[in-house]
């Protein structure tokens, strides 16, 4: 093979995975990836459960693309790509092998919970720890600056 089908080949390649990549889950390609700061859309410095629940519906429409659920297996890299600290299979309560919006939305709300304050909100700080695996995205980095796992 020439030198020039050789490059022609990797080209179309590259461009064949480009568009596999545009028709897979864009929160697990990297197209979603979580940050408690861009969670605080008030820029207050505290995230409340409105903004949560808001965060959460976005990542819901980002993971599922419209479906009514998505498979554990699924979940589980979408999280880890996402950089989120979560679950799939605590999530998945009636142990079916998937994730409903309601499971999934019930689980993120349960633990926000958790770590609010009296006043019903938590320091972006806090929701970074809790949620964030701490691995870092190169999107993610600029917007968001604790990142660093919890125990």
């Amino acid at each position: 093979m020439s030198r020039l089908q050789l490059i022609l080949a990797t080209v179309l390649l590259a461009a064949a995975g480009g568009a596999l990549a545009q028709t897979t889950n864009d929160f697990a390609t990297g197209g979603m990836h979580f940050s408690a700061k861009e969670m605080d859309t008030n820029h207050d410095g505290m995230i409340s459960m409105d903004e949560m629940k808001a965060y959460g519906e976005k990542m819901w429409a980002m993971m599922a693309k419209d479906a009514p659920t998505i498979p554990v297996t699924e979940a589980a890299k979408d999280f880890a790509r996402g950089n989120l600290r979560f679950s799939a299979r605590a999530i998945d309560t009636d142990h079916d092998g998937t994730i409903s919006k309601e499971e999934f939305m019930a689980y993120t709300q349960s633990k926000f919970s958790k770590m609010m304050s009296s006043d019903g909100t938590a320091s972006v700080q806090d929701v970074a720890k809790a949620f964030s695996r701490g691995n870092t995205h190169p999107k993610a980095s600029a917007s968001s600056q604790s990142t660093s796992p919890s125990k």
